[in-house]
């Protein structure tokens, strides 16, 4: 590794929009480490706040949510709402009152459709693009996630090229009283453009299902049409989603006092508009996992939680789960899951899903089920939440899938839950993942062309992870050279940008071939190892490239 002079690689960040790579958590394997260089220019902040890039990707990442009913041959918007673009790929975070008020128990002000309206300039109305369908949703969480399917004048959508702005998922944990919160939305009171409020946080409000911390309270000014929109840390992270409707019971002063929806009268079909001694209510990021885990595993999501006066199939009381078998998955191909029928106590690095088969009892058709899928102690569960639809007792086969990519590495487990009173009623025993594992069914072969090279980025004097930081692979080039040139595109072939665990992984990595790997972060220096080249008789997949940088 060397140092470079200047940290001219922030002028080539545009760069990034020519490939769409997965971002992933990933460990095991060798280790080496970049060394740090040049001292780069800080960006500029905003009092201390998100800096003027990250504001810029916060306003561009804030769309209007148009509910639209169809009078005729025509659709009518009748409603609006904001959201936050959380993928490249157009999925969207809203308020499910904004998305889907059948959610709520308002299935008359349902619309038939949604359509999304981008910022094209911050100083003009956002501008109707595309047509989105929610994907899931959670009528008490107040939460919806969303799809983009097609144009706004129907036109077909390569999702997977949409590349649009898009932040990241920060940790509402970390939230402290009188921490700075940047909200980003379409108020009415606003006009037709976006509007920016900031405030602090006043204070948290439990909930009775959901328990402490199931509302972050503010002073900042949130009303009609900011509902869903954008709550975000100083960093840049999405931490909460605004909502209007208030349901802390925290004292929020918000009333009709605007005709909204142009009818000639103020009542309470008009949007409220906040007065004095205003605090509004924001729903903390962490509650959106499972819906977005269940998006992106495509299963079916369902609230475990009842509104109010709803009612749900309590269950019989005698619910049990036993027998748990881990099954092959060797067949399987992209993001299908293929099940065998022999059964593994381990599963190789190239495992695209595991699955897991288990006897049941005692379940009721249409009770609330709840799965928990650790990978290693302590980590965040993937979690998935649904109906049951099954008989009373039998076989039951549940899969977790890592979207067509190599199972990250580790110990993996299944918890599953059932009852009125969502219960734990069975565990898997542990199986491995990658490290050395193998399954008794043939893998891919011990050579392949291509590898994974992925890793961490990190601070090397408060050893944490380094968000929004960029990794470039370039060929043909050393760092030097390519600085040279200016950071020329042409010779990049793949770049990613890390999500706040400062992690990446990089996929189709060619053997025998001399690459250039750039890792970069604003107000850090830069570092690179040049002419990096993986043997074709090395008989790893995956290989560890971590880098820390310095200030």
């Amino acid at each position: 590794m060397d140092k470079h002079k200047t940290n001219r690689i922030w002028l080539a960040l545009t760069i990034l929009a020519l490939a769409a790579l997965a971002c992933q958590q990933a460990g095991g394997g060798p280790v080496t480490t970049p060394t740090p260089v040049t001292q780069p220019t800080p960006a500029a902040t905003n009092n201390g706040g998100p800096s003027l890039d990250e504001r810029s990707k916060l306003v561009n990442a804030t769309v209007q949510v148009l509910m639209q009913v169809k009078q005729g041959n025509q659709f009518e918007s009748f409603s609006w709402g904001s959201g936050t673009i959380i993928s490249a790929n157009g999925m969207i975070l809203t308020n499910a009152h904004v998305a889907s008020p059948t959610s709520q128990g308002d299935p008359e002000n349902e619309p038939d459709r949604l359509v999304i309206a981008l910022i094209e300039s911050e100083d003009k109305p956002p501008v109707p693009a595309y047509i989105a369908t929610v994907e899931a949703v959670d009528g008490y969480l107040d939460l919806a996630v969303l799809q983009i399917t097609s144009t706004v004048d129907g036109g077909s959508v390569d999702t997977a090229n949409l590349d649009l702005p898009f932040i990241e998922l920060g940790n509402p944990d970390e939230i402290r009283i009188g921490d700075h919160l940047n909200i980003y939305g379409f108020p009415s009171i606003g006009g037709d453009t976006i509007t920016y409020t900031d405030g602090n946080v006043s204070g948290f409000a439990s909930d009775e299902q959901i328990g402490d911390r199931a509302w972050i309270k503010t002073d900042a000014t949130i009303s009609g049409g900011n509902s869903g929109g954008l709550a975000a840390n100083d960093s840049g992270q999405i931490v909460g989603v605004p909502t209007s409707l208030g349901a802390s019971g925290s004292g929020m002063d918000c009333r009709p006092q605007q005709d909204t929806n142009g009818d000639g009268q103020v009542d309470n079909g008009d949007f409220c508009v906040p007065i004095s001694n205003f605090i509004a209510d924001v729903r903390p990021i962490n509650f959106v996992k499972p819906l977005v885990d269940a998006v992106l595993a495509g299963k079916e999501y369902v609230t475990s939680y009842l509104l109010p006066g709803q009612e749900t199939e309590a269950g019989s009381g005698e619910e049990a789960a036993t027998g748990f078998v881990w099954l092959d998955t060797s067949n399987s191909s992209g993001a299908d899951c293929s099940l065998g029928k022999e059964p593994v106590n381990a599963y190789p690095d190239t495992a695209l899903c595991i699955a897991a088969v288990f006897e049941y009892s005692g379940m009721t058709n249409g009770q609330p089920v709840r799965e928990l899928w650790y990978q290693n102690d302590g980590d965040t569960p993937d979690e998935f939440t649904y109906a049951w639809e099954y008989d009373a007792e039998g076989l039951f086969p549940t899969v977790l899938n890592n979207g067509g990519k190599p199972m990250p590495p580790g110990e993996w487990y299944l918890e599953f839950y059932a009852g009125e009173d969502n219960r734990l009623i069975g565990t898997s025993d542990k199986v491995v993942v990658g490290d050395g594992a193998s399954s008794d069914e043939p893998s891919e072969p011990a050579h392949p062309d291509t590898v994974t090279v992925y890793g961490v980025i990190f601070d090397v004097d408060t050893n944490k992870p380094i968000s929004g930081a960029y990794v470039f692979v370039v060929e043909g080039v050393t760092y030097e050279e390519w600085q040279s040139e200016d950071f020329d595109e042409k010779y990049i072939v793949a770049g990613v940008q890390v999500g706040a665990d400062g992690a990446y992984e990089i996929t189709g990595v060619p053997r025998e071939t001399p690459l250039t790997y750039v890792y970069s972060a604003q107000g850090y220096y830069d570092a690179w190892l040049n002419n990096a080249e993986i043997p074709a008789d090395d008989r790893s997949i995956r290989f560890e490239l971590n880098a820390e940088l310095t200030k």
